[in-house]
């Protein structure tokens, strides 16, 4: 065939005419590659032998590669092997960046996949979000090739690992923060444009800690908390009584015809009235005072004054707190429209002011936003702790008449259990708040006294995807002040597939039992084996991110938000200051997993139960054993997997093919949750899962499903806190449906359309991982696929 007619058919489909100076050219480079000689005449006569072998008019440049690659094995193999080397390798870079292409052209033209919907809380097809996401793209891609070690980075490229929130690696930054807002507000705060001064009201206090959240979550890459809400608003409510109760005693002294020094009335307020409740002594007090200066007033104006000084500070509250949510729900912090991943912990101030702000911040949340819609931020947590809001004898009274309890017919021996009954109902239209349960063995705290004005300090508080941060080897157990640094997960049921699979090649004459058992035994080793890699890697990490300036954190560091912060000069590093932080190793999968050894998921079968307990138990060996090889905070971690849950699965469908019941579906079941499909009523699921909480201190989560509107049964919720309560739940949280129809605005539980107007355009507000979203459209296919196939807990 005449050389001249030969078309090359490249890789985009283009022709063009076959040129023997270009295979020439690619064999004298593996020749130079190899240290060998290239003479002219040599590359040519190889080049020639080549082409000879081209048979068709039209052939493919992979075709004539693999001629290259045969000719050069028949004359020198060590050139040869150099030859197909280099070719991997281009391929494998050419693969990248088609694949980046790829995924790039999706963000363009704003498809629904799984990259642009990654994050429920970011809108990807909005200019400034798919700048977020051609950023995240291209980020990870760079952390991957060239800050994270190559073992650990192959590791999470396979599938075996994943590094979460790889895009933010090249920032330093850490993952969350529970901030310690008395210090703030009490000191002032700095921003990039000025100074904050010390706040006087309650709607001032609500409307800066949205600011604080708002501009911190730009320093960080997770979520942000506010780990005792009910505390620090508390000084907002009395500035903001006795702000109203100085004007009304203003007015009435002046209608009575004195002439009043403001600034000693002001004076004698602050001293006189130490809450927006006065005992009748303290009435007493502030009515003599009042008369020894001016013309008498009476006992029952003095009342009259306080009780109208005391309702419109109730209204200066509520609408403070109805702010705080539309703030939360509406100020966006990044690009993408994302709005503060905030979380707020509450429920133990019992005093007057705190528990105001909890009365009136739940009224708030079941009033809903502008048109009643169910507020997805912040997450609202709500602490239970005997004495002070929970015990078992109020729970008894409450469930003899709940009607009656939940309108204030009875007396508690709790002085927050009210409140309590509050939270549940609210919980019942607007899904949270969700319950911590401090009494639990491991969130209790030594130092907790009912009398100390900062007990929060000593109360666990929780962001509310889960992220546990209690414990801590630099200082005082506490969440305060304090936060994740980084996490990573690892692919429990592929460590499980490969224990089976490895059991049965080595013995395949043993019974069903005996390979279970050797699964079980190569199961836990690898566990361990895993956990030990994931510590040296977020060791990595956290040594990168020691080298941070000061000054990439301006507002988290300069206002001691991370406490020891504000020791830093600008250019320091952040060194130690951090390792208060948690580093966070994670699971997911853990059903899947036992379904791979034992056929069965652990809520059937005991000795899968025991083996995933197990696994975890060997995890928390090994941070134990990090903990003192490093000095640092690691923590076992029940990963809230969002993304994670459908990129698992679909590497190991690939790698594996589809195995019946541990990776058939687009997703894996989170941590140790009992599998979403397992018909267990609402105790046993409860009482399945509550083990796995004491030793997954760095986070965890249980959820129950209910059927129908909750609205028409609080009772029911009551007797889930309850449940969790005498099974040792750290953290639960009750999902069930809530439906709006958006052409009407009804709201239910709405099947295929509106049974009003008939419409199915209809938003499905559910639970995601720990946190809502306002439409199941944004979830990942993953996470649908899960949702769809969650049974119902009765």
């Amino acid at each position: 065939m005449n050389f001249s007619e030969i078309q090359i058919v490249k890789r985009d489909g283009k022709q063009e005419s076959f040129s023997i100076e270009k295979i020439k050219n690619a064999i004298t480079k593996s020749f130079r590659a190899s240290n060998l000689p290239d003479g002219e005449r040599e590359m040519y006569d190889i080049a020639f032998a080549v082409a000879t072998e081209i048979k068709t008019p039209k052939t493919s440049v992979e075709e004539i590669q693999d001629l290259v690659e045969k000719e050069l094995m028949r004359r020198n193999p060590v050139v040869a092997k150099k030859y197909i080397i280099y070719r991997e390798w281009r391929n494998i870079e050419r693969h990248k960046k088609t694949q980046m292409k790829h995924i790039m052209d999706g963000i363009v033209s704003i498809e629904k996949n799984d990259v642009n919907l990654g994050n429920a809380n970011m809108s990807a097809h909005t200019p400034a979000g798919q700048m977020m996401t051609f950023a995240s793209e291209v980020t990870k891609d760079y952390a991957e090739k060239y800050l994270v070690n190559k073992e650990y980075a192959q590791a999470h490229k396979n599938g075996d690992i994943h590094i979460h929130d790889l895009d933010y690696y090249p920032t330093k930054t850490t993952t969350c923060l529970q901030y310690d807002l008395e210090e703030l507000f009490e000191k002032g705060f700095r921003t990039k444009n000025g100074s904050i001064r010390t706040p006087q009201s309650i709607q001032s206090y609500a409307t800066l800690a949205t600011i604080v959240f708002q501009t911190n979550q730009n320093e960080q890459h997770g979520g942000q908390s506010i780990p005792a809400f009910d505390f620090f608003m508390a000084k907002g409510v009395l500035k903001t009584f006795r702000k109203h109760l100085r004007s009304n005693l203003l007015l009435l002294l002046q209608l009575d015809g004195n002439s009043v020094n403001e600034d000693w009335l002001k004076n004698q307020v602050e001293a006189l009235v130490p809450g927006i409740e006065l005992l009748s002594s303290q009435k007493g007090d502030l009515l003599a005072c009042l008369n020894k200066q001016h013309s008498l007033i009476s006992a029952d104006h003095l009342e009259a004054v306080l009780k109208r000084s005391l309702e419109s500070s109730r209204k200066d509250t509520h609408q403070a707190m109805e702010a705080f949510i539309h703030n939360l729900n509406t100020m966006h912090s990044r690009g993408g429209n994302q709005v503060v991943f905030s979380s707020i912990n509450y429920g133990t101030d019992s005093s007057p002011e705190g528990r105001m702000v909890i009365r009136e911040l739940l009224a708030a949340t079941e009033e809903g936003l502008g048109n009643g819609e169910v507020p997805v931020f912040p997450i609202q947590i709500f602490k239970v702790k005997d004495g002070v809001s929970y015990s078992d004898e109020d729970y008894s009274l409450a469930m003899t008449d709940f009607d009656a309890a939940l309108n204030g017919a009875f007396s508690f021996k709790s002085p927050n259990f009210d409140l309590l009954l509050s939270a549940c109902r609210t919980t019942s239209v607007a899904l949270f708040p969700n319950f911590m349960f401090l009494d639990t063995p491991f969130n209790k705290h030594e130092k907790w006294k009912a009398d100390d004005p900062k007990r929060y300090l000593y109360e666990t508080a929780t962001m509310g995807c889960r992220t546990r941060v209690f414990e801590n080897l630099h200082g005082e157990k506490s969440s305060v002040g304090r936060g994740n640094l980084s996490f990573t997960s690892m692919n429990l049921p592929r460590l499980a597939i490969e224990a089976r699979m490895k059991a049965e090649s080595l013995y395949p004459e043993r019974d069903k039992q005996a390979i279970q058992q050797v699964s079980r035994e190569l199961f836990l080793k690898s566990v361990s084996d895993l956990t030990k890699m994931i510590a040296e890697q977020l060791y990595d990490r956290y040594e990168y991110q020691r080298t941070a300036l000061a000054r990439q954190f301006p507002f988290m560091m300069n206002n001691n938000l991370w406490k020891g912060g504000e020791l830093l000069e600008q250019n320091e590093e952040v060194g130690d200051i951090i390792r208060s932080g948690t580093l966070g190793i994670g699971f997911i999968g853990g059903h899947n997993a036992m379904v791979a050894i034992y056929g069965e998921g652990h809520a059937i079968n005991k000795q899968a139960y025991q083996t995933l307990y197990d696994a975890i138990l060997e995890m928390n060996k090994v941070v134990d054993e990090y903990k003192l090889k490093y000095n640092l905070n690691y923590s076992v971690l029940a990963t809230p997997a969002e993304g994670l849950s459908g990129r698992f699965t679909k590497m190991d469908k690939k790698k594996y093919g589809v195995i019946t019941g541990v990776n058939d579906k687009d997703y894996y079941v989170n941590s140790f949750h009992v599998d979403v499909k397992e018909h267990v009523n609402v105790a046993e699921k409860i009482k399945l899962e509550a083990p796995f909480h004491a030793i997954t201190k760095g986070g965890h989560i249980t959820y129950v499903e209910l059927d129908g509107e909750a609205k028409k049964n609080i009772p029911v919720i009551l007797k889930i806190v309850y449940l969790m309560h005498k099974e040792n739940i750290g953290y639960g949280s009750i999902n069930h449906p809530v439906d709006t129809c958006r052409k009407c605005g009804y709201k239910g539980v709405i099947y295929a359309e509106c049974p009003l107007c008939k419409s199915e355009n209809i938003v499905r507000m559910r639970r995601i991982t720990g946190y809502l979203t306002g439409s199941l459209e944004s979830w990942n296919s993953a996470k649908q696929a899960e949702e769809k196939d969650r049974v119902k807990h009765v």
